[in-house]
C-alpha cells in the first residue's frame, strides 16, 4: 500500500500543480486585460490631441501650398514683365536708332548746317570743330550745342527748347 499512496499522492500533486498553473494563468490574462484596457483608455484621451495635431499639419500643408502657388504665380509674373521690359528696350532702341536716323538726315538736307559738323551722339545735334557755338549771328546756341533759330518767332522752322523736346 505504501506505493499506492505515494502513487495517489502524486497524482494529486501533479492535479494541484495542473490547477495552479490554470489558475496562473488565468490571473496573468486577466492582468493583461486590465493593462491592455488602461493603455486603450489612455490612448483614447490622446485621440483628440493627434487629431488636433493632423488638422494643424493639415492646415500648414495647406498653407504651404498655396504659399507656393502663390510664389510660382509671382514668378511668372516676374518672368512676364522682365520679357516685357526686354520687349520694350528694344524697341525703344530702334526707336532710338530711327530718332538718329531723322536728325542725320535733316541735317544732311539742311542747307543751314555746315558738312563738316561731327554728330553730337546725345541730343543728334552737330558742332563745329572749330567752334562749337558758332559765329553765325542768326543762330543762338544754348547749353547742349543745339541751335536756336532766334530771328523770326513767328518761323515754324524755329527750334525752341520746347520744340526740339518734341522730336
Amino acid at each position: 500500500m505504501d506505493t499506492v499512496v505515494w502513487i495517489v499522492i502524486a497524482v494529486v500533486v501533479v492535479l494541484l500543480l495542473i490547477a495552479l498553473a490554470f489558475a496562473l494563468m488565468r490571473q496573468r490574462k486577466a492582468r493583461r486585460r486590465v493593462q491592455a484596457g488602461e493603455i486603450r483608455q489612455a490612448a483614447s484621451l490622446r485621440v483628440n490631441d493627434v487629431q488636433r495635431d493632423e488638422a494643424i499639419a493639415e492646415e500648414a500643408a495647406a498653407r504651404a501650398r498655396r504659399a507656393k502657388a502663390d510664389a510660382d504665380a509671382k514668378a511668372a509674373e516676374a518672368k512676364r514683365l522682365s520679357t516685357e521690359a526686354q520687349n520694350r528696350h528694344g524697341v525703344a532702341a530702334t526707336s532710338r536708332e530711327e530718332l538718329q536716323s531723322e536728325f542725320e538726315h535733316a541735317d544732311k538736307i539742311d542747307p543751314d548746317v555746315p558738312k563738316n559738323q561731327k554728330v553730337n551722339q546725345n541730343h543728334g545735334r552737330h558742332e563745329s570743330p572749330q567752334n562749337p557755338r558758332n559765329d553765325n549771328p542768326q543762330n543762338t546756341w544754348n547749353d547742349s550745342g543745339q541751335n536756336l533759330r532766334n530771328q523770326n518767332p513767328q518761323d515754324p522752322g524755329r527750334q525752341t527748347p520746347e520744340n526740339t523736346q518734341n522730336r
